[in-house]
């Protein structure tokens, strides 16, 4: 554990009324990301004043230009922390040099104008991220979260994250005093550092369905994929599903980050729908075409290291899910069907379609009410209320 951190009993995240927010992409409004679920969610906490957002200057603007109010307790901002593209390796000219320290500067002062102080504040990061050094040592902080969503040192070694997660995650007990996963794999990784608090994703209330919302399956059903395109995804299984269910149309939505996706010969097929990225709050109505949900993920290392936000948003739409045999499941595997091969994944389809009804619709919805994101956060608080207990002192 660092030793920068005041250890004093009468440290508690009550008297955290200040927390400024780390995340390591701009995407504020895009996915409903967690890291944009918990800072909505601590804006809306009694014992909160302010919640600064900080994401990176994708499009080169600076603290100064690009303040976004979201509510009276809520602002986001865009940090120039490093030229669009470059690695922190790469040199610098004279002029970006010297944005660098007036965003440095820029970034003290803001934090002081919106009443952050030592003994009020809590800094919440998300690594791998770029300038986690740099953000440890210059904000001021009374307590330190540092949050795992996915494990980075699993993903290609081409990827920009990866070289920053390999050098960082080995060190986060040293410089946080708890750290938030969101996996068994990853409680299992980062436990043995510091106080781990494992959590579940949860659902955003504009998910919810209302009963009125449950349609009968027709002859022609929606099976829905939400979400993006990447190394876990499955591309062969839905390729396999829409050659094999003709009579079914295949509803894609999210974007690509790769061309695995593309280069498939699945969207060349007559009953397939790819959409791209939509806003989040577009994504329930895309839900409400859809007669399943599907989470067709293969099983690795990295995949492991996740939980599916889309468990929670495909339930609180009360449609059936099928998903492939993946870590994430446990908490709602009473109301989805989990598959380990293809043969069982498409029967899964025509049984649940075949069995649904209005009874498991609500079922459904209901258990997605309670999987909420005050919890979440309630939960992660209540641990480092804990950890900065008196033992500590």
């Amino acid at each position: 554990m660092s030793q920068q951190h005041p250890r004093r009993s009468d440290v508690k995240y009550g008297s955290l009324t200040h927390v400024l927010l780390f995340w390591f992409g701009d995407d504020w409004g895009v996915f409903g990301r967690t890291y944009e679920q918990i800072a909505l969610t601590l804006s809306r906490l009694d014992s909160v004043k302010q919640v600064l957002v900080v994401l990176p200057s994708s499009k080169g603007e600076t603290l100064a230009t690009s303040r976004q109010v979201i509510s009276d307790r809520l602002t986001v901002l865009r940090l120039y922390w490093r030229p669009r593209g470059s690695s922190s390796l790469q040199l610098r000219s004279l002029g970006s040099r010297l944005k660098l320290r007036l965003e440095h500067f820029r970034l003290r002062r803001l934090i002081r104008s919106y009443g952050f102080r030592e003994k009020n504040t809590l800094l919440w990061l998300f690594p791998a991220h770029p300038i986690v050094d740099e953000l440890v040592r210059q904000v001021p902080a009374a307590a330190r979260i540092s949050q795992i969503v996915d494990d980075f040192t699993l993903v290609d070694k081409n990827d920009w994250y990866y070289p920053f997660a390999i050098d960082q995650y080995p060190r986060l007990g040293s410089m946080f005093d708890l750290i938030v996963v969101t996996s068994k794999a990853n409680e299992e990784k980062f436990s043995v550092q510091a106080p781990c608090v494992r959590i579940d994703q949860a659902v955003d209330a504009s998910f919810l369905a209302d009963p009125s919302d449950f349609r009968p399956c027709g002859p022609q059903p929606v099976l829905g994929y939400v979400g993006t395109f990447w190394d876990r995804t499955n591309i062969d299984l839905l390729l396999r599903i829409a050659r094999e269910r003709p009579h079914c149309r295949l509803l894609l939505v999210g974007p690509e980050l790769n061309r695995r996706l593309s280069d498939s010969g699945l969207l060349g097929l007559g009953n397939v729908e790819w959409v791209g990225s939509v806003p989040n709050d577009q994504v329930p109505q895309q839900l409400k075409r859809m007669n399943l949900c599907l989470i067709p993920h293969l099983d690795t290392p990295f995949s492991r290291s996740m939980s599916p936000l889309k468990l929670f948003q495909y339930i609180a739409s009360g449609k059936p899910v099928v998903s492939s045999a993946v870590e994430g499941l446990e908490l709602a595997s009473h109301l989805i069907r989990i598959e380990g091969d293809p043969g069982s994944f498409l029967e899964a389809i025509d049984e649940e379609l075949a069995a649904d009804a209005l009874e498991k619709f609500l079922e459904r919805v209901a258990f997605a009410k309670a999987q909420t994101w005050e919890s979440r956060v309630n939960r992660i608080l209540s641990k480092l209320d804990e950890v900065l207990g008196p033992e500590l002192a």
